[in-house]
C-alpha cells in the first residue's frame, strides 16, 4: 500500500499515524509525496489528509521515547527534501520502537542510518552557509542576503543570525525555493518571496563593495591563480552571491 501525503512535515507525521494503525506488513508500506507520485496499477494507494492532532500525537511520542535528540534527527532529516523521506521516517520509527530508548544510536540498523545520512548532509551544509552568507545594506537600511542551498536551511540558519545580528533588520532570501526569513529585531517570519529585482544598495554598501573588490584583486597573485584549487577549497555552488565574485551574480544590485 502506498500512502500519499502533501509533502509537509505535519503531513508525514499524519501519514505515519495512519500507517501504524492500519497494521499492514512493513515491507508493503510506503509513504510518498503526492505531487511526485506515479501510480502503479498493481499497488493500491491512499491519500492521507494532514491532521494537526494526529501529527502532534506522533511528535509527542517521538520526544517521549527518544528525547529531543530523536525529534531533532527526524525534523532535520526532513529538511534534506528527499522524496523517500516519508518511507524512511516510517521504517525508522517502526524499528526504533522495537529497539527502545537507545534506537538513535543504533547505526547498524539501516533505517536509523538512512535518517542519519540525511541529517548529516543538512547539518554539514548549514554550517558552511553560516560562513558564506553575505548581507548587503539596502537604501532603507535593511540587510539583505541571497542564497541557494541544496537543502532547505532557512529555519536552521535563523537562530545564528538573530543572535549575531539581533539589533538589525534583515532578510535571508532562499532564491531556489522562493522563500525568505524576515527579522524585524523582535520576531522572525519565514514566508514566500519571489524576485527582488530593482532593489537598490545604500551608498555605504556600494563604497564598501568597491573597497573589498579592490582588496581582493590586489591581494591576489596572478601567477599563482588556480581555478582548480579554488574549487577544491570552496565548491563553485557557493560562489554565486559572494561579493568578491560579482560576475557570478545575476541579480547584481544597480
Amino acid at each position: 500500500m502506498d500512502y500519499l501525503y502533501d509533502g509537509t512535515f505535519e503531513g508525514a507525521l499524519s501519514g505515519v499515524y495512519v500507517m501504524f494503525y492500519d497494521r499492514k506488513p512493513e515491507e508493503d508500506q510506503r509513504l510518498l509525496e503526492q505531487q511526485f507520485y506515479q501510480a502503479d496499477c498493481l499497488i493500491p494507494s491512499k491519500v492521507v489528509e494532514t491532521d494537526a492532532v494526529r501529527a502532534e500525537k506522533v511528535a509527542r511520542s517521538i520526544i517521549k521515547h527518544f528525547g529531543v535528540r530523536g525529534f531533532r534527527l527526524v525534523t532535520t532529516a526532513y529538511l534534506a527534501e528527499n522524496k523517500e523521506y516519508g518511507t524512511h521516517l516510517f521504517r525508522f520509527l517502526k524499528h526504533a520502537y522495537r529497539i527502545g530508548e537507545g534506537a538513535v544510536d543504533c547505526l547498524s540498523d539501516d533505517a536509523v542510518l538512512t535518517l542519519y545520512k540525511h541529517y548529516n548532509s543538512v547539518t554539514r551544509e548549514v554550517h558552511r552557509f553560516l560562513g558564506f552568507v553575505r548581507f548587503s545594506e539596502l537604501e532603507n537600511g535593511v540587510l539583505y542576503a541571497q542564497c541557494e542551498p541544496t537543502y532547505n536551511l532557512l529555519s536552521l540558519m535563523v537562530p545564528h543570525f538573530t543572535e549575531r545580528l539581533g539589533n538589525q533588520t534583515w532578510v535571508i532570501h532562499d532564491t531556489k525555493r522562493r522563500m525568505a526569513a524576515f527579522f524585524d529585531q523582535n520576531t522572525v517570519e519565514i514566508k514566500p518571496l519571489e524576485s527582488v529585482d530593482g532593489i537598490r544598495l545604500s551608498e555605504w554598501e556600494t563604497s564598501y563593495r568597491s573597497l573589498w573588490q579592490g582588496y581582493y584583486d590586489s591581494a591576489a597573485i596572478e601567477t599563482r591563480k588556480s581555478d582548480k584549487r579554488q574549487r577544491q577549497m570552496m565548491p563553485k555552488k557557493y560562489w554565486k552571491f559572494l561579493i568578491e565574485n560579482p560576475q557570478n551574480q545575476p541579480n547584481v544590485y544597480k
